[in-house]
């Protein structure tokens, strides 16, 4: 034991020296390993040590195998990651990020919960560590000294730029927000909460920040109480003589006009593009935070889509990037090892395929064992999704691999990997369990699409019936509009057996468009928005050949008219007309047209013919929707009050309000090739 604690001596000190941490895989029993965690402890002045996963220990702050994000805005110099009561990738990366330079990782137990194809990928990683022996048996050799990036660097210099460059934003010119980016340990957060606090110091103002989840602004909130020992603390907000910081999800920001005197927005690439649209449209001190690796989402789509967009708009924009690690030293050896690992660190390659001919793109389903063994191939994959869907995180990558049902696609031209999907297999449920479902005692996991139809809809042959579901569709951004997403939906109806495909997702009016140009028809729209998208899921499926998906669509068609006032009378107006354009065919308009002509006209009165305007705009098909304004989806499909619609659309009472929706109304009127009565 003697050489194996002199071993960790040193490790130890080589981590000190630079800064960095270092990964351990320990074997051996649970009492040898007990006494590894004592050697180490006692080798720091101060030790605190988290442990994710396994059993409670009295001397380690414990978290179950799934909570590591419990962890987030706290440090430690050791932490001890137990495998043996399970594994999840986004837990293990969050606590990850809360291991101090100069601190080891430790890796104990096997993750026998894993099938063959998600224990290999972990397997693989892990042997990447250094290989101890918790009995001493056999020691490894001293890992190599990482030459550090940037050595010599203050730690907190670019932070403090950074946080120089957020107080600019409040008290300097409107309209020019600033996109800070980061990777995690960072201090991107930290920046947040402190740039806030010396505002609140200074005068009074109301800060509101808002992320994805409520639980990830809780690093900002705690920095900003650090700077502010006197603050009130209340559930998240903080309060400073007239001033505050407090949290506020996106959708009720947007929904219920939050007003503030500078908006914080963490974890940015987490959140929808027109959602983000709409915030710097609304608000005019604003900064876009966001992690451009890791489980929060997905930088690079952030990067390409809405700094380019906002550019656009916003030409005195400011950019922040703080590339030097807070926690560790750059070049730390375990970073390395967590974004090779977990493909944190997969990036898109530049295509050479033009002149680009879509009927030479073929889509292959990928044979898991090839993707383990061949990493470069998973890391093309994966790539494409991280760019394409702000949801992936690393729990996505197992998930691929451990979930049988689960199929990965990928679409080939001349070698490049063009495009992708993940597939998952539902239905072919028996009639017991497919009748426990409609009657709420079973949920069974995987089948969001089939159990959805067969409880909500009543119709059994949804789940009796065997279906693939399209979980992720990504094209590479270089080939986009090119019709490769067409034609991989095609060709996967083509190679499959199943009896329909399906697919659900947080509805906007382009990917709306998208699934009903592909054939697709909606059979259900959630009744309120998903907490991390701030959309409403739609469930679609592929074109109706059989007699219950008609009815199904019939049944979606003929509830918006009721859903549109009441569970979607705070969806934005261009999802309404989104929904309605979806519909494979409108009921035909039987009501004659002379009364809503007269009112256009000047005549009548909004509540004779409202009624039969509703009608109307429920009877047009897709053709003829573009005329259809924002303003009278709100007043006459929604049923929103005057006074709401005079506040959302910016009028001054309802007389100006009225006279808009008649002018809107009338170009409805000329589409349709009708002349207004004249009184």
């Amino acid at each position: 034991m003697a050489t194996l604690t002199h071993f960790l001596t040193q490790l130890i000190l080589q981590a000190k020296k630079q800064r960095h941490r270092y990964g351990i895989a320990l074997s051996g029993n649970h009492e040898d390993c007990t006494q590894v965690i004592d050697m180490i402890l006692s080798q720091y002045d101060e030790p605190v040590c988290f442990q994710v996963g396994g059993q409670a220990d009295s001397k380690l702050r414990h978290v179950a195998y799934n909570k590591g994000q419990r962890l987030l805005g706290d440090e430690c110099q050791l932490l001890v990651c137990d495998l043996s009561t399970g594994f999840d990738a986004n837990s293990f990366s969050a606590a990850l990020g809360t291991l101090v330079g100069g601190g080891l990782l430790l890796v104990i137990g096997k993750a026998n919960q894993l099938n063959e194809h998600a224990r290999a990928w972990l397997d693989k990683g892990l042997h990447q560590l250094i290989q101890l022996e918790a009995s001493g048996s056999s020691i490894p050799i001293m890992p190599a000294l990482v030459e550090s990036k940037a050595v010599g660097y203050q730690p907190y210099e670019q932070q403090q730029l950074a946080i120089e460059k957020i107080c600019r934003v409040v008290e300097g010119h409107r309209k020019r927000p600033l996109v800070m980016t980061a990777d995690r340990g960072r201090g991107k957060s930290s920046a947040l909460g402190i740039a806030a606090a010396q505002l609140m110091q200074k005068r009074d103002i109301n800060i509101v920040v808002t992320a994805p989840q409520a639980s990830s602004i809780a690093p900002v909130l705690q920095h900003a109480e650090q700077v502010l020992p006197q603050a009130v603390i209340e559930k998240g907000t903080v309060r400073y003589a007239n001033s505050t910081l407090r949290y506020i999800a996106p959708d009720e920001l947007l929904r219920e006009k939050i007003e503030c005197d500078a908006l914080l927005v963490d974890e940015a690439a987490a959140i929808p593009l027109p959602m983000l649209q709409a915030m710097v449209a609304r608000y005019h001190r604003c900064v876009f935070s966001s992690t451009i690796h890791g489980y929060e989402g997905s930088g690079r789509g952030f990067s390409l889509k809405f700094i380019e967009w906002l550019k656009e708009q916003r030409p005195g924009m400011q950019t922040c990037h703080i590339e030097q690690p807070i926690r560790w030293q750059g070049g730390d050896p375990l970073e390395s090892w967590h974004y090779q690992t977990f493909l944190l660190d997969a990036e898109l390659p530049v295509l050479d395929v033009e002149p680009f001919d879509t009927g030479m793109t073929k889509l292959v389903k990928l044979d898991k064992t090839d993707l383990v063994e061949g990493p470069q191939k998973f890391g093309q994959y994966f790539a494409l999704l991280v760019n394409a869907h702000y949801q992936t995180s690393p729990n996505d990558l197992f998930l691929a691999l451990q979930d049988d049902a689960i199929s990965v696609y990928a679409a080939y031209c001349n070698e490049a990997c063009v495009g992708c999907m993940l597939v998952v297999e539902e239905g072919g449920l028996d009639d017991e369990l497919v009748k426990d479902i409609q009657l709420g005692l079973r949920r069974p996991k995987g089948q969001l699409v089939s159990a959805g139809i067969a409880n909500h809809l009543g119709i059994t042959q949804a789940a009796t019936q065997t279906s693939l579901r399209i979980m992720r569709i990504a094209v590479h951004p270089q080939l986009q509009q090119r019709g490769i997403g067409s034609m991989m939906l095609a060709s996967l109806a083509e190679q499959t057996s199943a009896s329909f495909l399906s697919t659900s997702f947080g509805a906007m009016p382009d990917l709306l468009s998208f699934w009903s140009n592909n054939g697709f028809v909606a059979v259900k729209v959630g009744s309120s928005r998903d907490q991390a998208s701030g959309s409403y899921s739609v469930i679609m499926v592929s074109e109706p050949q059989q007699q219950w998906q008609q009815q199904a669509h019939l049944l979606f068609s003929a509830s918006l008219d009721y859903q549109f006032t009441d569970s979607l009378n705070q969806m934005e107006p261009p999802m309404v007309k989104a929904l309605l354009a979806s519909r494979k065919s409108a009921p035909e308009f039987t009501v004659s047209m002379p009364l809503i002509m007269q009112y256009v006209a000047g005549g009548a009165s909004y509540e004779s013919v409202a009624f039969l305007i509703k009608q109307l705009l429920l009877s047009l098909d897709k053709t003829k929707l573009s005329p259809v304004s924002d303003l009278i989806v709100a007043k006459v499909l929604q049923q929103k009050t005057w006074a709401s619609c005079v506040g959302e659309f910016d009028l001054i009472g309802r007389k100006q309000c009225e006279q808009r929706l008649k002018q809107d109304l009338a170009e409805i009127v000329q589409n349709l090739h009708c002349k207004p009565t004249s009184l």
